[in-house]
């Protein structure tokens, strides 16, 4: 019997002598770096969905800041509110709600700050402070942002 030679079938190896184990070792590189990328992309998905929310409640909040009478003589607003808008940025309503739009947020992130000009609210600014998105692979601050503001068009009705 005679052996079969490179030369023998055209100056290729044998079928797969060489090559054992290889779709192995690719499949495993491979998977590794996809799974990278799909974790990488899943978390800033992620983190970018979670700070729309945020940034929808925020727009929301001031909108209604906007329009709402204003009870103070100056720029510290009334409890009432204080208290009506970052209820609208929490829970979507002014009143108290039983869930927020994001877990973890609190009254305490939500900040309001009333501009005067020539001695009238001119806008109203909402934004977040302290708050802390929780993504797979670390966790985000957010200080003032996001923030929005807008003119005041409500009824200015100091008390």
């Amino acid at each position: 019997m005679r052996k079969r030679t490179a030369a023998a079938d055209g100056g290729l190896p044998a079928a797969g002598r060489h090559r054992r184990g290889t779709a192995i070792l690719e499949f495993a590189v491979g998977s590794g770096v996809l799974l990278a990328a799909f974790s990488g992309a899943f978390d800033f998905g992620y983190t970018l969905l979670q700070y729309n929310k945020l940034e929808l409640a925020v727009s929301q909040g001031a909108r209604y800041a906007s329009i709402i009478p204003y009870d103070s003589a100056t720029t510290t607003p009334s409890t009432g509110f204080l208290t009506a808008v970052r209820n609208m940025v929490l829970y979507g309503s002014p009143t108290t709600g039983t869930a927020p739009v994001l877990s973890g947020l609190t009254a305490s992130n939500v900040s309001v700050t009333v501009t005067f000009s020539n001695g009238v609210p001119s806008s109203m600014e909402v934004s977040i402070t302290g708050y802390t998105i929780n993504a797979l692979f670390g966790t985000y601050l957010l200080t003032g942002k996001p923030q929005v503001t807008f003119p005041y068009q409500g009824v200015w009705a100091p008390v």
